[in-house]
């Protein structure tokens, strides 16, 4: 990469470079260009830069550093009642532990922490002795508006990094949305204060955060409006202005993700468009990352050749990125495109190298992914029992996820879908390899996170009820075929037991779901007359049978009204 030029290419390089965790390159740039003489807005964003370096290395020094000049900086450019929403907004975030308890610099020239508290650096401010006085004393700076407060918070939601970024936790995306609404909100009010306009970069930030929560719809209008903001202003200035933020990238970015599923090919459009961009930009995971939306998208839109061509690209390119959590997407992608391709024994090379990964950095999310597409392989080459065990993998990390307190509400909903959903694959699988054990483990389960007394529900409650019917089904079937195959413990009597309980389970169908009742009434009774048919109980089977047809005419399931009239044939001739 060539060397920059000037302050606003440094800031550019800077920004990448620590996106790509290359902190120690981004800090010596950094002070390279730090007093070269350029304007404010240029030097604003390279100090930006550098402060978001300065609080991921948890460097103190380098904090306070980068504050001081930022807010002398914009006191000298007369923004300063933006200077001291700054200091309050940090302040509140903490990453100024550098500054208190210290003494002020040496340097005379310096802004020491008095300066921070009050932006205006006031000449006649009292000692340390002096009593307090009441009032505003004579060149204090007035305290910032409610608007330039919001405006400073929701700022520094879009530039510095959050605390997941920083001691490894989650920051709940719903209070990142309500500050970004409230400062795209406040933009009108202090427009005329600012050194340039900020409602690109939040509603960037917004399209991100509205992602997390999980509104793709809202998040897609966000990234759109940006992009369009910055299209106007370069067609206003004549020509393509400086982006030091990729705004434009970060927002095709928010879009190749968004629009993958439902439009796919308007997300691969994105993601091209993006990584057309970054020819001059020397940043691993934001091109892997973007490559990996693009594979994504164009395995759902079906271009077969084109996914392929992609996904050996990936395979290479992700190994360019140095930490190595975040090359498990990639290699999960990878793999999900060659089990697409029936290329299966080929899948599992970057299939195993991410699980291990994830395993080791306790990456619970890819490792749901990672047991997902193992199943999807072992299922499609016949490997029943390996899937029935990656399948229960699945469902206990999906398990895990829904009840991590991290989790936001949407997600919960769909992390408990998928583990019901999980959960009644393994009864089958496992009603089919006749492990009763696991039937029962596995049914129990499901009626856990079914219950009805399980607390505010995630998921309607009809679509539970039918979960719960369906567990109490299999349990029923799995002690029938046990007596059939004569294991400890079979009886009929606890045979008969679980019909009952399916049956009473039934009775609990939610209002307007009587059809469905119907359904799982009729096939007990064609289940049931089947059992007692294959232990030559005659007179109960016939009853049975009777009841499975006429539930089975109600229902106007002509296949299993021609099944059940074969088996009272049967019944009526023996």
């Amino acid at each position: 990469m060539p060397y920059p030029r000037d302050v606003l290419a440094a800031a550019c390089r800077v920004s990448d470079l620590i996106h790509a965790e290359r902190y120690g390159d981004a800090r010596r740039l950094a002070d390279a260009f730090r007093d070269r003489p350029a304007d404010p807005a240029h030097r604003l964003s390279l100090l930006g830069a550098a402060l978001r370096g300065a609080v991921l290395m948890a460097d103190a020094e380098q904090i306070d550093r980068d504050t001081t000049d930022m807010v002398r900086l914009l006191n000298r450019s007369g923004h300063r009642e933006l200077a001291g929403a700054l200091v309050a907004v940090l302040l509140e975030r903490g990453p100024l532990h550098g500054l208190h308890g210290r003494a002020a610099p040496a340097d005379p020239a310096g802004v020491g922490p008095a300066d921070l508290a009050d932006p205006a650096g006031s000449a006649d401010a009292p000692g340390p002795s002096a009593p307090a006085r009441r009032g505003r004393r004579r060149g204090q700076q007035m305290p910032p508006r409610p608007e330039m407060l919001a405006l400073a918070r929701g700022l520094s939601l879009t530039t510095l990094p959050g605390p997941g970024e920083i001691r490894g936790s989650e920051i709940d995306p719903r209070r990142t949305v309500a500050r970004l609404r409230a400062a795209l909100d406040a933009v009108p009010a202090v427009r005329a204060q600012l050194p340039g306009d900020p409602e690109t970069q939040l509603r960037v930030g917004l399209a991100r955060a509205l992602e997390l929560v999980g509104d793709r719809a809202a998040a897609t209008t966000q990234a759109l409006d940006a992009l369009e903001r910055l299209e106007q202003a370069d067609a206003d200035a004549g020509g393509s202005l400086p982006d030091p933020l990729r705004l434009a990238t970060a927002a095709r970015t928010v879009l190749a993700r968004t629009l993958g599923t439902e439009r796919p090919l308007q997300g691969a459009r994105h993601a091209l468009d993006a990584l057309a961009a970054l020819h001059e930009v020397d940043d691993p995971p934001l091109r892997v990352g973007l490559i990996t939306h693009l594979l994504q998208a164009f395995m759902a839109a079906g271009a077969i050749d084109h996914a392929s061509l992609t996904s050996g690209r990936l395979a290479s390119l992700q190994r360019t990125v140095q930490r190595e959590s975040l090359r498990t997407g990639p290699l999960l992608a990878v793999a999900a495109q060659r089990v697409q391709a029936e290329r299966y024994d080929a899948a599992w090379v970057p299939l195993q190298r991410a699980r291990r990964i994830a395993r080791d950095h306790r990456d619970h999310r890819s490792c749901l992914e990672a047991a997902r597409l193992a199943a999807s392989i072992h299922e499609r080459t016949g490997d029943h029992p390996a899937a029935l065990h990656e399948l229960g993998l699945l469902a206990a990390e999906a398990r895990w996820l829904a009840d991590d307190l991290a989790t936001a509400r949407p997600e919960r909903a769909q992390l408990v879908s998928t583990e019901l959903s999980a959960q009644a694959l393994v009864l089958r699988r496992a009603l089919d390899l006749g492990r009763t054990a696991m039937v029962h483990e596995a049914a129990a389960a499901i009626e856990h996170r079914a219950r009805p007394e399980g607390g505010r529900p995630l998921l309607p409650p009809e679509l539970l009820w039918d979960h719960r019917v369906d567990a109490r089904v299999a349990r029923f079937i799995a002690a029938g075929e046990a007596c059939g195959r004569q294991e400890e413990g079979a009886t009929l009597a606890d045979c008969d037991r679980r019909r009952r309980e399916a049956l009473q389970i039934v009775d609990e169908a939610p209002a307007g779901h009587d059809a469905r009742a119907r359904y799982w009434a009729a096939y007990i009774d064609d289940r049931h007359a089947q059992m007692l048919a294959d232990r030559g109980k005659r007179t109960a089977a016939l009853r049975a049978a009777r009841r499975a047809r006429a539930g089975w005419e109600h229902l106007g399931r002509a296949d299993d009204v021609a099944r059940a009239e074969v088996l009272i044939t049967q019944l009526d001739e023996a």
